[in-house]
């Protein structure tokens, strides 16, 4: 029987609906592309010679640098580009040894940048939702990454939470151990810290973390320690979640966890570091510890 009228479809009529697809995927995809250039978009080029940045906008780096810059305002955006801050001083050089500092920070985002010999690579004192975004310090002298909520006062639980997200620390080449841990984060309730990475670091731990309850630990990685005391510290800074971090070294180097008071800890990985600290967690699940603690004689 011969299909109803209806239902029989023309060779015309396939040809418009697949124009009618295509156009709307090149639509979405025009779309997509007009929303990444916004998001890479830069209201100023940093000039060469400029240290401070006070006025709100989108600045970038269209170049390397031998300056320190210094960020002293509200709805800032600074975007290196990958480019690098060169310190060129054995002495710390301008801006007080620090490669990027920040003060006054709220909205603050400082991002893709790559700082090179200052004691302190990124200095941070910031307000409500700050954020260290794909960050690399190399060859810090003193504490690579600081980032301090209200520095005058009792942190403010309501304020968006900092991230510190995708940043790396990387000691290999320094010429003395360092002084501080690698990252230190305080006063930021809530705070957001994935997925950076450590890694070669000389110093004495991977993270502090100060007065900053419900901070969340996610996915980062410290790597080849080459000496260490307390890896991740947790200093008055209960309820954090611990989930998915690795701490690795070819040798023995010192505590993972210590602090860690009603920590949810799931999932992560530590190698040659005893004790872990997991006993310490209110929640422990599927961490991995290697080698095993002694279980009795």
């Amino acid at each position: 029987m011969a299909a109803p009228p209806h239902s029989r479809r023309t060779h015309s009529q396939d040809k418009d609906d697949y124009r009618m697809r295509s156009t709307s995927k090149t639509g979405l995809a025009l779309a997509g592309l007009l929303l990444s250039a916004n998001a890479l978009a830069c209201d100023t080029i940093l000039p060469a010679n400029q240290i401070g940045i006070s006025a709100p906008g989108k600045y970038c780096l269209s170049g390397n640098r031998s300056l320190p810059i210094e960020i002293n305002g509200t709805d800032i955006e600074l975007d290196c580009r990958t480019r690098t801050l060169v310190n060129p001083s054995t002495g710390g050089g301008p801006g007080g040894g620090v490669g990027i500092m920040v003060r006054g920070g709220g909205k603050v985002v400082v991002r893709n940048c790559r700082v090179d010999g200052f004691a302190n690579g990124i200095q941070a004192d910031v307000g409500s939702g700050a954020q260290l975004l794909n960050n690399t310090v190399l060859r810090a002298q003193d504490t690579p990454i600081i980032i301090h909520g209200n520095p005058f006062g009792p942190p403010d639980p309501q304020a968006e939470p900092a991230r510190i997200v995708g940043n790396r620390v990387i000691g290999y080449g320094g010429d003395q151990a360092n002084w501080g841990p690698a990252l230190r984060v305080h006063g930021l309730p809530r705070a957001v810290i994935a997925n950076n990475v450590v890694a070669g670091y000389r110093g004495r731990g991977g993270l502090e973390l100060g007065e900053s309850p419900d901070a969340q630990l996610t996915g980062n990685q410290f790597l080849d320690f080459e000496a260490g005391h307390r890896m991740i510290q947790f200093i008055n800074s209960p309820r954090a979640r611990v989930v998915h971090n690795t701490i690795m070294s070819r040798q023995p180097i010192g505590e993972g966890l210590t602090g860690a008071v009603d920590a949810t800890c799931v999932e992560n990985v530590f190698i040659n570091v005893q004790p872990s600290g997991f006993a310490g967690c209110s929640v422990a699940r599927y961490n991995v510890e290697q080698p095993q603690p002694p279980t009795g004689p």
